[in-house]
């Protein structure tokens, strides 16, 4: 039976992301970014030269979804495609300098949220929460995500 007063975590969990996701994009949009351009962008910020289909699952986006931000991100100058010297067909996406500027911008502006996000916890709280989150992430990663092939990307 469900309790009123202790909801699943998972759907504690929802809401917050909910409540982050609203709280981002409001953030972000000044800067010409969604929360999804964000995170392509960061993740092309540690890991440049990916293809499409690289960034769509390191980001978790569709590869037609990748697409269509690649192409919004291209327009506004954050990142560059060039083909890939291996397989001319493959294109890969690096920041352009004001990507990285942008990357720096908004990182700056994600990690004001945050501190505001979680100034109702200590610094202890707020490590066992991260490292909580990230046990449960690991696991079920390693036990759910399907094998890829690179012939797909």
């Amino acid at each position: 039976m469900l309790d009123p007063d202790r909801p699943h975590t998972t759907y504690l969990i929802g809401r917050l992301d909910r409540i982050i996701r609203r709280a981002l994009e409001e953030r972000l949009r000044s800067y010409g970014v969604t929360v999804l351009g964000y995170t392509a962008l960061t993740v092309l910020a540690v890991r440049p030269g990916l293809s499409n289909a690289q960034l769509a699952r390191r980001s978790f986006m569709t590869p037609q979804g990748m697409n269509q931000a690649v192409a919004v991100l291209a327009q506004r100058g954050f990142i560059e495609r060039s083909p890939d010297s291996d397989n001319r067909r493959r294109q890969r996406i690096e920041l352009t300098d004001l990507g990285r500027h942008v990357v720096d911008e908004c990182s700056a502006a994600v990690d004001e949220y945050e501190q505001q996000l979680l100034e109702v916890l200590g610094p202890a709280a707020r490590e066992e929460l991260n490292r909580l989150l990230h046990t449960v992430v690991d696991a079920n990663r390693l036990h759910r995500e399907p094998a890829r092939s690179n012939a797909a990307e």
